[in-house]
């Protein structure tokens, strides 16, 4: 009896480990060879029967805005996509706070030896975030530029405007997917997104800026020959006329 008492004291002050708050760690039998995984509290961790494989695994949010990407349309138009990482987290879908009763300790214990045991931990970053961006570019594949922006012609220059309920669809869209992706399946994370804003192809954004500095160059002129009290097209005569005027004296002045 004193034996067993003295076993019982030394694996509580021997072998004891604190995990702490919003943190987990993994570990194995070595005997049975079975992976388990502590949340945070205590446990009797025993050398030479318990292995730790990783000490520490972060339960918290690690939401991020990644850099943009470059994804190609249904029709083959290469758009600029900018999205951020509302919920990157190692867990199920829908999980509920650490603290909360609901919370399902068995699927959480779960997804944390997947994040170990499947992938790399520390690479985990690099890999979910490839597969966000192909379930991005699944969606933007079935969509035309047209789609996405209607209104646009890439042969008249033509620029349109951004369809905010399609991507509001297509965000809805990529986070059901990677719910059911291997990122979540075998890799043990929960993963949402959002899509901020995808751009127009170059030769678009030109033509657009390009539209807009003449508009807004074609009001100042209004309003100068107002103020001036004459008819716009006077305005551009005389201003034409005197850019030559000053650019016959400028030719005179350096042939001298």
């Amino acid at each position: 009896m004193l034996s067993a008492i003295a076993v019982l004291v030394l694996l509580v002050t021997e072998y004891r480990t604190e995990i702490r708050p919003a943190i987990a760690m993994v570990y194995n039998n070595i005997w049975t060879g079975k992976t388990h995984c502590a949340l945070p509290g205590t446990k009797i961790i025993i050398p030479g029967i318990h292995r730790v494989l990783r000490r520490e695994v972060s339960l918290r949010n690690e939401a991020e805005n990644p850099a943009n990407v470059n994804l190609i349309t249904g029709d083959g138009i290469e758009l600029e996509v900018d999205y951020i990482l509302r919920r990157f987290q190692v867990g199920y879908p829908e999980m509920p706070g650490l603290e909360d009763p609901a919370l399902d300790e068995d699927k959480l214990e779960g997804a944390v030896i997947k994040a170990v045991t499947a992938i790399e931990y520390e690479k985990r970053r690099d890999k979910v975030l490839t597969r966000v961006v192909a379930e991005l570019q699944e969606s933007l594949e079935k969509r035309t530029l047209n789609e996405l922006f209607p209104g646009t012609d890439l042969k008249t220059e033509t620029t349109g405007t951004i369809d905010k309920n399609l991507m509001e669809e297509m965000e809805d869209e990529v986070n059901a997917a990677l719910s059911c992706d291997i990122v979540t399946k075998e890799w043990g994370f929960w993963i949402e997104m959002d899509l901020e804003d995808y751009n127009l192809p170059i030769i678009i954004r030109k033509a657009r800026e390009k539209s807009s500095s003449a508009e807004i160059s074609g009001r100042a002129l209004a309003n100068k020959a107002k103020a001036a009290g004459i008819q716009p097209e006077w305005l551009v005569l005389a201003e034409t006329v005197s850019s030559l005027l000053q650019g016959q004296k400028g030719g005179g002045h350096d042939s001298s």
